[in-house]
């Protein structure tokens, strides 16, 4: 009962500092995807100030500018760069949400942090790792390697379970979001105008119906559904263990969507059925994902059942 008491005791703390562990990878990886937003938002500011300068010099007069109203021309051009204007404004707008979002993440996972003593922790598990070696010398020095490694990989293998668990459980957040941005989108595709215009000194988009403007809402949602997903799956390639190894390299191939295309996509009404399409192959990803992290979850929980099999055959002799 000793052991047990001991290798419970060793459980929590390492759960503990394993969570510690994961919330300073979180936090990091958190702050290179900010920065990633960051410059993305600057690369569409520079796009969007070339395009309404020269949306400035269509407007300005010159001979060759009467030579393009008089064959067209200069609608065409002005049409095609209010368009590009339009899909980088969208982009730009998202990216902006996602950096407030994962801003917001990441004071939630520092917080956490806060309420962790990693000192403490590490002192205890030092104490509790001398215990649990003076007992297997005293009870058992013949099978005391034996069952320290049954022990490490009982506890690497129910921290792995906790991690499929987390990430499943965002799969199926995303895959909520995803259902509710297809959904949206679909209303939408019965609306098929944009009005554009300048403002405030920068090129605005907006969308004439309320179903449109809600669309992109979804889609945001959606996005960092996703991103939250991701960043959970890193965490289960991060507890992978030499005994069972959970490959999730495959798994995040889904995240290339990202919805850059979709943002590009839906900004014309012939083009939303596209946006529908690209999102739902996304959900396909997902559900394909969520699958696989269950096939790993089950053979985690059958592995760990046959760790705790031999420790207690070796305990009980």
């Amino acid at each position: 009962m000793e052991w047990q008491q001991l290798q419970t005791e060793q459980e929590k703390i390492h759960a503990q500092l394993r969570k510690a562990s994961r919330l300073k990878e979180q936090s990091q990886l958190l702050n290179s995807q900010i920065e990633l937003t960051q410059q993305e938002i600057d690369q569409h500011t520079a796009a969007l100030n070339q395009i309404r300068s020269k949306l400035d010099k269509l407007d300005s007069f010159s001979f060759m500018n009467m030579i393009r109203t008089w064959t067209g021309q200069q609608d065409e051009l002005r049409a095609e760069k209010i368009d590009k204007a339009a899909v980088l404004e969208l982009k730009m707008n998202e990216a902006k949400k996602m950096q407030v979002d994962l801003t917001e993440d990441n004071i939630q996972v520092k917080h956490k942090l806060t309420q962790i003593d990693e000192v403490a922790l590490q002192q205890a598990m030092k104490q509790v790792l001398s215990k649990k070696n003076k007992y297997l010398q005293l009870h058992d020095p013949a099978q005391a390697a034996r069952l320290e490694h049954l022990a490490n990989e009982e506890m690497l293998t129910k921290q792995l379970i906790t991690e499929i668990q987390e990430a499943e459980e965002a799969g199926e957040v995303a895959l909520t979001k995803l259902g509710q941005a297809a959904a949206s989108l679909h209303s939408a595709s019965g609306y098929s105008t944009w009005d554009t215009f300048f403002g405030g000194g920068l090129i605005a988009t907006h969308l004439k119906h309320d179903s449109l403007d809600q669309s992109e809402n979804y889609l945001h949602s959606a996005q960092i559904a996703l991103q939250r997903f991701h960043n959970e799956l890193l965490d289960v390639h991060e507890m992978s263990t030499k005994s069972l190894h959970v490959e999730t390299d495959g798994f995040v191939k889904f995240a290339d969507y990202f919805f850059d295309d979709i943002f590009s996509a839906w900004s014309v009404h012939s083009k939303i059925s596209t946006a529908r399409e690209q999102v739902s192959r996304v959900q396909d990803d997902v559900h394909n994902t969520i699958w696989r992290l269950r096939d790993k979850h089950n053979k985690a929980v059958s592995y760990l059942q046959t760790i705790i099999e031999e420790k207690e055959a070796i305990l009980n002799v």
